[in-house]
């Protein structure tokens, strides 16, 4: 009896998510789609994806300049005691 009840809840706990994933879900596509209809006439998305672009590789570059320096830096050598 206590493997149905703990089975059920689980199928109830299962079925919750689920509704408030569909409703997230559909909330987010509404609000891209609001978004997406409230652009101006004239704007460009290919200049902005080139904006995000550039963004990403230069903040991939200064991530490798940090981590290239980190690795690179000296280590402090214990004293001798």
């Amino acid at each position: 009896m206590k493997a149905v009840w703990g089975l059920l809840s689980l199928v109830v706990v299962l079925a919750v998510v689920g509704v408030l994933a569909q409703k997230s879900w559909r909330s987010s596509q509404e609000s891209l789609a609001r978004q997406t209809r409230s652009l101006p006439a004239g704007h460009n998305q290919a200049s902005e994806a080139a904006n995000v672009r550039d963004q990403s590789q230069q903040i991939q570059q200064q991530y490798r300049q940090q981590l290239e320096s980190a690795i690179n830096a000296p280590r402090p050598m214990p004293d001798a005691q």
